[in-house]
């Protein structure tokens, strides 16, 4: 088996064996969103609110500009994937904070121009890649903690061949659950890489383009 189809085979796997967890993860991500275009009236004041609109946007075509934002983006699905180890608080976080401001972002941008949808569509392209890189980054994370649960669990827990169970033999009980967040982890980098890249020279043409017909 290639690498392609052994690292498809565990993607797919991670999807099928833990939809639960992805459906979870895609409903906290959307109910941040809500929350915070909801939450945003109460937390700040009208010219504060102001302060987030985001009436137009214009790009300067630059490559030092995408390899900033897809490295500062990347960074961050990086570290908030590690702190997955403590009880989750990575994924929680980043989703909290991330998807949660463009709810609230949203919100003042309707009171600036009273379209409740224009922040949407001028960042609709790049967007969408980044909340999905988001959300699947965070699945992972959540997977890379249940790895680590199980894994501490099973050292523990006695085998056929062993009084007590040990390191070597909880990884190989445990590896398949290692292997599904690494590859999901490596498909939200990817999936952040292609947002950076939209944003810089697809994404705000195409918002704007967006924003004028609708």
């Amino acid at each position: 088996m290639s690498f392609l189809e052994s690292y498809f085979k565990y993607v797919k796997s991670a999807f099928i064996e833990h939809k639960c967890l992805f459906i979870f993860t895609l409903l906290f991500g959307v109910s941040c969103w809500i929350g915070g275009y909801y939450i945003a009236d109460f937390i700040y004041t009208p010219a504060e609110l102001s302060n987030y609109a985001y009436l137009s946007q214009e790009t300067f075509f630059s490559f030092h500009d995408m390899m900033e934002i897809i490295c500062n983006n990347c960074l961050i699905n990086i570290i908030y994937y590690i702190e997955a180890i403590f009880l989750c608080i990575g994924p929680f976080y980043d989703m909290a904070l991330n998807i949660g401001m463009s709810g609230i972002v949203s919100r003042a941008t309707e009171l600036a121009c009273g379209d409740p949808f224009l922040f949407l569509k001028l960042t609709c392209l790049h967007g969408f890649f980044e909340d999905s890189s988001t959300i699947l980054n965070s699945f992972a994370g959540f997977l890379l903690f249940l790895f680590v649960v199980k894994f501490i669990k099973n050292i523990f827990k006695p085998s056929k061949n062993l009084a007590n169970g040990s390191i070597t033999n909880s990884l190989e009980i445990t590896k398949k659950l290692l292997y599904q967040s690494l590859t999901i982890f490596i498909l939200a980098f990817v999936v952040m890489i292609i947002a950076g890249v939209l944003e810089e020279y697809i994404s705000i043409p195409f918002g704007n383009f967006i924003a004028y017909l609708f």
